[in-house]
């Protein structure tokens, strides 16, 4: 059954619980294989969740929610995209780019070079098409049945998808990404109770509150949504301006987890030393917006 919206379950939305769930091999290569069904994958390496890479202390770093090779070299790379910004086929382009430098060590020879699967969750439509996914690669543009052959291959996946044109296993994943209802599913199921199991867990609930937090106020996209409202970066008042919302969702769900309110108010002023008095302030602009 598709088409109902999930209630009190932690959404695998988040990149912190998706990367908590890819951390398992088998769930891992198990959804690597359903995005995938024609690659033969027989095994890949431990999954590394939130890697980072950054050539030098000048370069931009960048960090991947989930980052893995299988049996031959090839490079996987699974992003969770909650928010439509301006640029993801450029931060494609640097994903790979970021690869490509950390597959060829020194020395080793450009024909050396592994393919890479640089693959984006979307919970939106990220060209418009009503497609489930989007798949590029390089090609000639004057004959474009001549691929350029550089390995490298970037996937869209969209859970808003409306055509026909993936099969029903990775369908049902799409539709779980976007907090539908999926029954008789057996991989849906077990990252359903994955993540309960998870949740059950004291220092995983602690660590997952504390990155809701962290992200809530640190997140280049919401920063820039900050920016765009006209609210100075740096300021505190700023940023928890800019994150009325998110903060207000992250309360709802940390309450769903069963933490008093008075616990998530002191976690969230230590934290990220507020005032008594914008503490004040955050929460009375949230109980006013609740009563509107």
């Amino acid at each position: 059954m598709r088409g109902e919206q999930m209630n009190n379950e932690i959404s695998i939305q988040d990149d912190f619980v998706f990367g908590s769930v890819m951390s398992n091999k088998r769930l891992c290569q198990r959804l690597i294989q359903l995005i995938l069904p024609k690659v033969k994958i027989e095994r890949i390496d431990f999954p590394t969740v939130q890697k980072t890479v950054q050539e030098s202390q000048f370069s931009r770093g960048v960090r991947f929610d989930v980052y893995t090779k299988d049996q031959d070299g090839v490079v996987y790379e699974i992003d969770m995209q909650v928010r439509h910004t301006r640029g993801l086929p450029q931060r494609v382009r640097y994903y790979q780019g970021r690869i490509d430098s950390e597959m060829l060590k020194h020395g080793q020879q450009y024909a050396s070079l592994r393919q890479s699967y640089v693959i984006f969750i979307c919970p939106f439509d990220p060209f418009g098409q009503g497609r489930h996914r989007y798949d590029f690669i390089n090609y000639c543009k004057q004959n474009k049945s001549l691929e350029l052959g550089d390995g490298r291959t970037a996937i869209f996946l969209n859970t808003k998808g409306t055509k026909n044109d993936v099969s029903n296993d990775l369908r049902n994943f799409l539709d779980y990404v976007d907090n539908k209802d999926v029954d008789n599913d057996e991989y849906v199921k077990e990252l359903r109770d994955y993540i309960r199991n998870l949740s059950k867990n004291t220092e995983w609930r602690n660590d997952y509150m504390d990155n809701k937090t962290h992200m809530m106020f640190h997140d280049e996209d919401v920063r820039e949504e900050g920016k765009k409202a006209g609210i100075a970066l740096g300021k505190k008042e700023g940023i928890v301006a800019g994150k009325l919302e998110a903060v207000r969702g992250t309360i709802e769900l940390l309450h769903q987890m069963g933490l008093p309110e008075d616990q998530l108010k002191s976690k969230v002023q230590r934290q990220f030393d507020l005032s008594n008095a914008q503490m004040q302030e955050l929460f009375g602009q949230l109980n006013r917006t609740a009563t509107d």
